[in-house]
């Protein structure tokens, strides 16, 4: 399908003789117009279904705050007396009318912080305030500390929302469904497990996840203990002396807790003097090291910047952090509350052993606390190269490899038998037998639990964890029930930092911000791990095997991935969770007097009738708005039972989901589909059996679009790739194009041949990536003008120093691009021309800069390129398709041999013009 005309969201303003106008919003579009008719079409036009999608889309998010009464009204309890057009108000201008209880407050500190938010709680010692910007962020503002507290006069919802949207018809979707909940009324309450206070462990469990996590087995008899499933072993010491610094772990077995703080390794020769401790220790490496052999070779491996910036995006971005503290610019780890410390790795590993060990950890700990993150070779090397940037540090007269003693290393086998390292650590000597007493008759006055010295470990227990041990003594260490067993196993393997089971655990708010998405518009539900409440009922036993053993995943927009910790360590949380999770009885449609059901299914999930295939991968196939779990595994993942409930209530399930309710209250959205809630629901699923072979709904093959560039200039401003939301499209006769970034200031892609495909923002609900028809070539993230004593980020964050100001189109609407540096006023206009050389047409590009003030250390970027070849001094070639030529006499200066500038000064209230040519092949 071709266009002739292109769209725009925002519109340009010309005065009465032809000059520029600034550009004007959404918001203040609609704001010219009556509340009364916008309802009123709202009501007559507006899509219901894409409202409720777009209602818990990312980019706008409303249920984040509007499905709980204490962030924002709840819109399903707003009542009778609220009218469609004070809706329409509200929205459009949110802080005109501010509803009771929800005004925001603004709290001045005696150190001179000014905090605004919306009062949470207070008491006569506090307040804590929900902060205006990150509803998620709680402010606990002691009154001591309190200056001035005043009424603020600004809603706690931003302004400028509408803005986001692609147009008048989607702000009359999402009003039309917030019409529809306002009229509704409100949905039964949350069950109980969604609203219960955050729970811990007893002191007994917590007391019995530490004996089985310090290995008191190896020396007690406690067999109820001995049963569970879970860490127990120490590391493989063969795989540790062959490749891990032979000095390390001398140091290491010496002093465990200085080495590596909160280690499950005690102290084993407290009762030995320094000298003989550490003589011990070396002997100990000497006879390891004899029968593995040692490979360890400190370097640097000299992969550069590049591969360290990536092992810093993989180690905050695919879960290391969930366990380890995060860490700043140079490395340095941040120390959070609960962290695994690392210790010195530098001292520890070479490159080659940490690449070996990221990649599977199993082989050295085959008790799995330290789970495989399933890293491909190429992230073990990024992720070694961060964690060892500081490898200069590491023992700088360390030999090429480790002598070893004879001597000593019989000595060292006289001492690893004599401490019992066997009974942890397998496959090296015979273990000793363990004591018979039992773990429950043991005095806990004495030995381990004490703060006296002897011949016995010392694990250097702080008090909480002493007491927890001596409360799981004390209680008998009796057998756990199936709840308990699972507590146990997901408090033993640290599953709880990830994933909360009936108020246990979850995401803490130190570490929120290092759960990532790479889709906005799926929302809290996108970036933070499912819970596992009721997990057992939800999933079927295959499928829930494959997750935890198998490393399969139906969340590839989720980056925090799924660590795997070996079948023997959680694969008996398939069963216990199947036998402890269930669901009340589900009364499934018969649906006997219905034909073709799979048929009927397949309607309803297509666009013309509830649309999930707007959210809903198909075969892989991502969808416009969101890549949310994939159609054609459902039926083979889900238990039919909790389908239909999590169908009819899905906010019950889970409430920050995205997904919409479509039959809220057991009343259809769409009442125009035949059957009840129930039978839309089994017509779904039966087309849901169909798996891989079910049929593509209709709107996931989509017609491809194209805006045709004739003799005039076409533009669309929508989102673009590597560009976002503030992208502006021109094509111009002749078959050349450009894509410009209005947040950077830059020109950001460049092609030839036809202009764009819109189909993507089409039907996307303006949310998908407009496709440029030919090969694009992209340019530098930054923007281009910039002071040269001030570096550059080249990023995708807006510029704080550069402003847009719109356009204005001149002939053959070719447009005239404005923004502001300072004190620059910038005129960026482009155009086509034909080349004598080659017969093609090119674009050629002419910047007009006007300072108010002089300027003298001005730096215009014409390319970022590690390919840079001179042809002249006026041109360059940057890319194997892309040439650019100066041709208004600046210099052009090349920095890093992959910077490639002019350097500007400008004189008060002149004009200096430049012009450069872009020869695309």
């Amino acid at each position: 399908m071709k266009f002739a005309v292109g769209v725009a969201i925002a519109l340009v303003v010309f005065t009465a003789t032809g000059g520029f106008a600034q550009e004007q919003t959404l918001t203040l579009q609609l704001l010219q117009e009556s509340p009364e008719k916008l309802a009123l079409e709202a009501r007559e036009s507006g899509n219901i279904i894409r409202g409720a999608i777009f209602f818990r889309q990312g980019n706008i998010n409303c249920a984040k705050c509007h499905e709980s009464d204490s962030l924002a009204p709840n819109l399903s309890r707003l009542g009778e007396n609220v009218t469609d057009a004070s809706l329409v108000e509200s929205i459009l201008a949110p802080s005109k009318a501010i509803s009771k209880g929800y005004e925001t407050t603004n709290v001045q500190t005696g150190d001179g912080r000014v905090l605004i938010g919306v009062v949470a709680s207070q008491n006569d010692d506090f307040i804590l305030l929900r902060d205006n910007q990150d509803v998620e962020k709680l402010h606990k503002i002691s009154r001591a500390d309190i200056q001035e507290i005043r009424p603020g006069k600004v809603s706690s919802m931003p302004d400028g929302l509408v803005n986001q949207m692609s147009g008048r018809k989607q702000f009359l979707d999402l009003l039309r469904y917030v019409i529809d909940l306002k009229e509704r009324g409100p949905t039964k309450a949350k069950p109980a497990n969604q609203i219960a206070p955050p729970r811990e462990l007893t002191p007994e469990l917590k007391g019995m996840v530490l004996i089985r996590e310090k290995n008191c087995t190896a020396c007690h008899d406690a067999s109820s203990i001995d049963s569970l499933p879970a860490v127990h072993h120490g590391p493989n010491l063969k795989w540790s002396a062959r490749r891990l610094n032979p000095r390390h772990l001398a140091r290491f077995i010496e002093n465990p807790q200085q080495s590596k703080p909160g280690t499950n390794m005690p102290a084993l020769m407290e009762h030995l003097d320094g000298p003989a401790k550490k003589a011990a220790a070396e002997a100990i490496v000497h006879y390891l090291v004899s029968i593995a052999g040692n490979e360890y070779q400190p370097s640097s491996s000299g992969s550069g910047k590049e591969a360290i910036e990536r092992g810093r995006n993989l180690f905050h971005s695919v879960g290391c952090v969930a366990c380890h503290s995060p860490r700043d610019e140079n490395g340095a780890e941040q120390v959070l509350d609960d962290s695994v410390a690392m210790g010195n790795l530098a001292n520890k590993y070479d490159f080659k052993s940490l690449i070996e060990f990221l990649k599977d950890p199993h082989v050295a700990r085959p008790s799995g606390r330290m789970p495989n993150m399933q890293l491909t070779h190429r992230e073990a090397q990024d992720l070694s190269e961060y964690l060892l940037q500081s490898n200069d540090d590491a023992d700088s007269g360390a030999e090429p490899s480790w002598t070893v003693d004879q001597k000593m290393a019989g000595r060292g086998k006289l001492i690893f038998k004599d401490l019992n390292c066997a009974n942890c650590h397998a496959g090296i000597v015979d273990a000793a037998a363990s004591s018979s007493k039992k773990l429950v008759d043991a005095n806990v006055d004495r030995g381990c639990l004490s703060s006296d010295q002897g011949n016995w470990p010392n694990f250097a227990f702080s008090r909480s964890e002493t007491a927890d041990i001596k409360a799981a003594i004390g209680s008998g260490l009796k057998p756990l029930d199936q709840q308990q067993t699972i507590d146990f196993t997901l408090a033993s393997f640290n599953c709880t930092v990830c994933h909360s089971r009936n108020s246990l655990g979850g995401v803490n708010l130190q570490r929120r911000q290092h759960f990532q998405t790479t889709n906005l518009n799926l929302g809290e539900q996108g970036r933070i791990p499912p819970t596992l409440t009721g997990v057992g009922a939800k999933l079927k036993s295959k499928w829930m095997r494959d997750v935890l053993v198998n490393g399969r995943t139906v969340r590839p927009y989720m980056k925090t991935r799924m660590p795997q910790y070996g079948e023997a360590n959680v694969g008996h949380l398939v069963e216990l969770f199947g036998k402890a999770d269930n669901l009340p009885e589900t009364k499934f449609a018969s649906l006997k007097d219905v034909k073709d059901p799979h048929k009927i299914g397949l309607n309803i999930v297509g666009n013309r009738g509830l649309n999930c295939a707007a959210c809903h991968t198909y075969r892989y196939k991502k969808a416009d708005t969101m890549p949310a779990v994939d159609l054609t595994e459902m039926a083979e993942r889900l238990k039919k039972d909790w389908f239909y409930q999590y169908m009819l209530d899905p906010q019950t399930f889970s409430p920050n989901t995205v997904m919409p309710s479509y039959w809220p209250g057991g009343k259809a959205l769409r009442a125009d589909i035949a059957g009840s809630p129930e039978d839309q629901i089994e017509a779904i699923w039966q087309y849901l059996l169909d798996g891989r072979q079910a049929r593509a709904p209709a709107g996931v093959i989509k017609e491809p679009l194209e805006i045709v560039v004739t003799n005039e200039a076409r533009m669309l401003r929508r989102q673009y790739p590597e560009i976002g939301k503030r992208g502006i499209g021109v094509g111009y006769p002749g078959g050349v194009n450009l894509a410009f970034d209005a947040q950077q200031m830059r020109l950001a892609t460049i092609w030839r041949g036809k202009f764009v495909d819109p189909a993507a923002a089409w039907h996307g609900q303006g949310s998908g990536n407009v496709r440029a028809m030919g090969r694009p070539i992209q340019l530098a993230q930054g923007p281009e003008l910039f002071d040269a004593n001030t570096p550059v980020e080249l990023n995708f964050n807006r510029s704080p120093v550069h402003q847009f100001k719109g356009y204005s189109l001149g002939e053959g609407r070719r447009p005239t691009l404005r923004y502001e540096f300072g004190s620059i006023a910038v005129e960026d206009f482009f155009t086509e021309y034909k080349d004598d050389t080659t017969g093609l047409f090119q674009l050629r590009r002419r910047v007009k800069l006007t300072s108010t003030i002089a300027r003298d250390k001005l730096w215009f970027r014409l390319a970022n390129s590690d390919k840079i070849k001179v042809e002249s001094d006026t041109r360059y070639r940057v890319d194997e398709r892309l040439t650019i030529e100066v041709t208004s006499g600046q210099k052009i200066d090349v920095a890093d041999e992959t910077l490639l500038y002019l350097a500007l000064k400008l004189k008060p209230q002149q004009t200096q013009e430049i012009v450069i040519e872009y020869f695309i092949e």
